[in-house]
C-alpha cells in the first residue's frame, strides 16, 4: 500500500507540470521516507482529499492538501494506541471521524472517550495481545504488520441511538477506531482487533481490483447489521466473520482460555458460524464477484468447511 501511494504520487506530480505548488524538495524526500518507513493512517486520508481535489480541477485546494502530506513525519511502527481529541477542538480528530463516517444513510456521533474507558481499552487491548500471542500467534503477528494506529473513541451513550463497536476506513488505511465505551473482555477484545483488521487486509487486497461488481446502490441482508447494507459491504462481514472463528477455534485448540472464557468461546463459535452461514449464502445467491473477490471468499469457504 506504501508502495502504490508513492507510485500514485509520482504519478501525479509529474502530469501536474508544476501546476501543483509543493516543493520539489519535500516530495522527493517524503517518497524516499514513505517506500522506507511505516506511515501514519491520516496520510492516506490527505492523499485521498488531494485526489478528489484534482478531479474537481481545484487545484490550489489539491496543493494545500499534497502540503500537509509531504510534511507527515516517519511514524514509529505499531500498533500505537491513541485516545481520540475533541473533535469539536481537534483538526485531525475531526479528519479521522469525517473519514470513518462515510455513509450517507447514517450519521454516528463520534466523541473522545473519558480517560478512565481509554485506560481501561487500553489494559484490554494488551490482555487481547497477550492472548493473540499465546494462541495464535500468526494472527497477532499479521495484527501488526497491518495496523499502525487503534484510535479509542466513544459513541452515543443513549441506547436508542445508533453507535458502533469499531470502524476502520480504506482511506485511512492501516488504521481503526475502537469504541471505548465497550464492555469486553480480553477474548471479545481479540475478536474485535481481528474484526478490523481484516477489513484492513480486504481493503490493501482490492487496492487495484474490486471484490464485487455490484452497484452501491443496491442493498441486501447483511449478517453484521441490522441495516440492509451494499454487496460489498455483505462480502466484508462474511469474509470477517470466517476470520473471527478462526482465531476463537485456535485460542480454544491451543488451550490458553479459562474454562470460564472457554465456555463462552464453544458458544460464540456456533453465533459466528450462523452469521457466516447467513453472508455466504447473500454473497454466492446474488453477489457478483470478481476473480480476485471469488479466490479470495472461495478460501474463507474451504476453511469454514
Amino acid at each position: 500500500m506504501r508502495r502504490d501511494l508513492a507510485d500514485s504520487l509520482r504519478y501525479i506530480f509529474n502530469q501536474s507540470q508544476g501546476l501543483l505548488t509543493v516543493p520539489e524538495i519535500s516530495i522527493q524526500s517524503f517518497l524516499t521516507q514513505l517506500e522506507k518507513h511505516p506511515v501514519s493512517p491520516l496520510a492516506f486520508s490527505f492523499y485521498c482529499d488531494a485526489v478528489l481535489a484534482i478531479e474537481k480541477n481545484d487545484l490550489v485546494e489539491a496543493s494545500r492538501w499534497l502540503n500537509e502530506l509531504v510534511r507527515f513525519p516517519v511514524h514509529p511502527g505499531g500498533p500505537a494506541v491513541t485516545a481520540l481529541a475533541d473533535p469539536t477542538q481537534d483538526a485531525l480528530a475531526r479528519r479521522i471521524v469525517r473519514y470513518i463516517d462515510t455513509d450517507p444513510t447514517i450519521t454516528l456521533e463520534v466523541f473522545a472517550p473519558s480517560h478512565a474507558a481509554a485506560e481501561n481499552c487500553r489494559a484490554l487491548i494488551a490482555g487481547a495481545f497477550e492472548l493473540l500471542e499465546a494462541g495464535d500467534p500468526e494472527q497477532a503477528a499479521e495484527i501488526r504488520a497491518l495496523l499502525r494506529e487503534i484510535v479509542l473513541a466513544a459513541g452515543a451513550e443513549d441506547p436508542k441511538a445508533l453507535t458502533f463497536d469499531g470502524a476502520s476506513s480504506f482511506m485511512l488505511w492501516g488504521g481503526i477506531i475502537i469504541n471505548a465505551n465497550r464492555r469486553d473482555d480480553e477474548l471479545a477484545m481479540a475478536q474485535m482487533l481481528v474484526h478490523e483488521s481484516t477489513h484492513n487486509l480486504l481493503f490493501g487486497l482490492c487496492a487495484d481490483e474490486a471484490l464485487v461488481e455490484n452497484s452501491d446502490e443496491d442493498l441486501y441482508s447483511s449478517p453484521l447489521r441490522q441495516d440492509q447494507r451494499p454487496m460489498d459491504g455483505i462480502y466484508h462481514a462474511t469474509f470477517v466473520t470466517a476470520r473471527m472463528y478462526r482465531v476463537v477455534q485456535r485460542l480454544l485448540d491451543r488451550g490458553v482460555l479459562s474454562l470460564s472464557s472457554q465456555e463462552k468461546a464453544r458458544k460464540e463459535l456456533a453465533e459466528i458460524r450462523r452469521l457466516f452461514d447467513q453472508g455466504i449464502k447473500v454473497v454466492r445467491a446474488q453477489g457478483k464477484l470478481t476473480p480476485l473477490g471469488e479466490a479470495i471468499m472461495r478460501g474463507a469457504e474451504l476453511y469454514m468447511g
